[in-house]
């Protein structure tokens, strides 16, 4: 809707603004009010809000200068209104000479028209109501007998005896008004959207911003850049004596009319590092200004870390906690302790465990107990992929690098876990190329994508995993001393399940509750003998190995007790008899309960004529266990 105002001189001329208000094509658009009024009588402020005033004349010139922050129309009085006076007066009063009067602007065709319509004529002009005495006087003077002029001009002449006509205003002045004055204000409201456009994008950018005009005065800025700045004042002043350390730049700018990128520069006065970047405003092929963007380095910082990881999609987080280690061993324990140390440092770890031992689980809880907590947790097997393969996985690659390379790139491995950690598992094994490469990246902490010719900083944790003996490694010149440097600073052994007293029946009883509730059935009955049976068992693949056993059992008890022969299938299942190649008997059955490790050592023992390092490998053992159980049974 569009508020106006008219202000009219004569309740003639309200009929006609009526008329052509009610036939507008707009008029269901149009909401005006309508005040007679002499020019004198103007209100100097008005009682409600108008989006534009029209009036006439004096009146016009009196509302433009009261109401400033309103557009005024003047209801222009046309040569056709003049001629229509004109022969009003002629005919109806037979002057002898015609004075016309009034605020009327450039008439040029006034002359013209006395000398066509056969009457003698002078033109009295003046700057405002308040010169009409003064402008009757001189119309006395100069013999006129007649007066032409708007409705105060006319009231003042016949004061003075003169007779006199008013000029009036036609129904094509009124609606050329009326369509100016709804143009007027919708080019405003288009001007103020566009500006409150500008406004908010300048005022809620995190960046500093200013305009700096073609002087070198800051003409507009936000909050951002003044409390970058300490909070100083910068509108009006110039750039050289408020902001200095950006004069250099506004200078180049405005030398080669070029935009200047990437600028680091320090703020004098604090310690805040920001991005500067000044591009010139150019119009009609000059430059008028330059406008800044300030960016706080730190912000950026944030800001790609937020990308990075909406980029990396969605799982990179770690579920664990060193809560979901279950246990009731002193070893645990210890271990726990120690990788709780380990978590509050940010060196690199390498965890070292047999199979099965839970070593993603271990590395998990040390990234959720980290100040890394909050970033991603980033885990590959470097086993499970081919060496091109994963050097594109941990790299990432741009497009066209190879021969089926992502279209439009690919983020790797180490970007995605910037911020958080990264899980190398069994990383012994991937090849010495590989192996140089993560060296670099480890030391430069910057990553190339395969193909590019850039580097992208990254900050990433390094937990490595292997189930291999590291010295043996070295020593056989397979795996780089200097990258195991890298990655062995803070050392965590997993012991074997078989080391762990107490968590082997802990462990089978979680293990089967779980699946029970995951099958909706109703947990078993475990018999002793079968635990007995159990806690005797080597457990070469640990855990891992142990969850098998749990569900091979389950199924094999079909919903009784797991009884002793239950758990001895579950533990021993018959296999093909070994072939005469000389292949290692399978782990002997212990003949009866109470005597079962011992006697298992004895039996390995004698299957590998008393070699301890066979038996060991037999047993599924290490050389130290072995001699530790020897003594504990008194086996020599």
């Amino acid at each position: 809707m569009i508020h106006l105002l008219f202000i009219v001189p004569y309740p003639e001329l309200e009929q006609i603004v009526k008329r052509v208000l009610d036939n507008h094509p707009r008029h269901q658009e149009l909401s005006a009010d309508i005040k007679v009024i002499r020019v004198e009588d103007t209100p100097p402020r008005l009682a409600k809000h108008y989006d534009a005033v029209i009036a006439r004349g004096y009146s016009a010139r009196k509302a433009a200068a009261a109401y400033t922050n309103i557009p005024t129309i003047d209801l222009s009085i046309s040569g056709y209104d003049i001629i229509r006076a004109v022969q009003e007066c002629r005919e109806q009063l037979r002057p002898r000479k015609v004075a016309l009067c009034g605020f009327f602007g450039q008439m040029y065709e006034t002359e013209d028209i006395f000398r066509l319509l056969g009457l003698q004529g002078e033109v009295f002009s003046s700057a405002g109501h308040e010169e009409l005495p003064q402008v009757m006087d001189r119309v006395l003077a100069s013999g006129c007998d007649a007066v032409i002029g708007g409705y105060s001009a006319v009231t003042l002449a016949r004061q003075r005896g003169l007779p006199a006509v008013v000029i009036r205003t036609g129904e094509e002045t009124v609606l050329h008004a009326l369509n100016e004055a709804v143009r007027t204000v919708q080019q405003l409201r288009h001007e103020q959207v566009i500006s409150q456009m500008y406004k908010t994008v300048i005022y809620s950018a995190k960046d500093g911003i200013c305009f700096v005009d073609a002087q070198g005065v800051i003409r507009v800025r936000n909050r951002v850049i003044q409390k970058m700045n300490g909070g100083i004042s910068l509108m009006g002043r110039p750039l050289e004596q408020a902001l200095p350390y950006l004069y250099p730049v506004f200078q180049a700018v405005f030398k080669t009319q070029q935009a200047s990128e990437g600028k680091i520069l320090m703020i004098p006065g604090t310690k805040t590092t920001v991005s500067v970047q000044c591009s010139p405003v150019i119009a009609t092929g000059s430059i008028s200004g330059a406008v800044f963007h300030l960016t706080d380095v730190t912000l950026i910082q944030e800001l790609e870390g937020q990308i990075r990881r909406k980029l990396s999609g969605r799982g990179l987080k770690a579920r664990y906690t060193f809560d979901d280690i279950i246990h009731r061993s002193e070893i645990i324990r210890q271990t726990i302790q120690t990788a709780g140390r380990y978590a509050q440092s940010d060196s690199n770890v390498i965890i070292i465990g047999e199979t099965g031992t839970g070593k993603e689980l271990f590395a998990q809880s040390i990234h959720n107990a980290s100040r890394r907590k909050n970033g991603p947790f980033v885990a590959i097997n470097c086993a499970a992929l081919p060496e091109n393969l994963l050097e594109s996985e941990l790299f990432g690659h741009v497009e066209g690098a190879f021969t089926g390379a992502s279209r439009g790139g690919k983020m790797g491995l180490f970007e995605q876990a910037h911020g958080g950690t990264l899980l190398l598992d069994e990383i012994t094994e991937i090849s010495p190329s590989t192996q140089s490469k993560l060296l670099r990246v480890l030391q430069e902490r910057q990553v190339r994508r395969i193909g590019d010719d850039k580097v992208i900083d990254v900050d990433a944790r390094i937990i490595s995993c292997t189930n291999r003996s590291v010295s043996q490694l070295l020593d056989g010149g397979k795996f780089r001393r200097d990258l195991m440097y890298r990655l062995d600073i803070l050392r965590l052994f997993l012991p074997p399940l078989r080391d762990r007293e107490g968590d082997v029946e802990l462990l089978f009883r979680h293990f089967l509750g779980s699946l029970c509730r995951q099958q909706g059935v109703e947990t078993p009955c475990i018999d002793p003998e079968a635990l007995l049976l159990l806690e005797q068992y080597p457990f070469a693949g640990n855990i891992r190995e142990l969850r098998n056993i749990v569900e091979r059992a389950l199924s094999l008890a079909g919903g009784g007790p797991v009884t002793r022969g239950v758990m001895e299938e579950a533990l021993y299942p018959r296999d093909v008899e070994p072939g005469p190649e000389g292949a290692l008997p399978a782990v002997p059955k212990p003949s009866r309960p109470g005597a079962g490790e011992a006697e298992q050592i004895r039996r390995a023992l004698a299957e590998c004529r008393g070699s301890r390092t066979g038996a060991a490998l037999l047993l599924g053992i290490d050389r130290t266990t072995l001699w530790r159980k020897m003594r504990k049974y008194g086996i020599s």
